[in-house]
């Protein structure tokens, strides 16, 4: 039972470091990229996080993560 708990603190604390993040990093992309890169960047993100293709456990650190690269794909184009 201990090493899940402590598992789940380490994923709280890889979000906090993502929440951290600029909107850029987040995506892995540079300041400048164009829209097109922020699709291409977005789409390789959402799946490796996407909560379908992930087990049960991680699915709830998924789901969030995702959270965090739509608010940056939103952030990034000023809506």
């Amino acid at each position: 039972m201990m090493k899940w708990k402590n598992l789940k603190t380490n994923y709280s604390s890889q979000l906090e470091k993502i929440k951290q993040q600029s909107p850029h990093e987040r995506l892995g992309i540079d300041q400048g990229a164009s829209t097109e890169d922020v699709k291409k960047a977005y789409r390789q993100k959402v799946l490796l996080y996407h909560p379908d293709k992930t087990d049960a456990f991680m699915s709830e650190y998924s789901e969030e993560v995702i959270k965090l690269l739509n608010e940056a794909v939103s952030q990034i184009r000023g809506k």
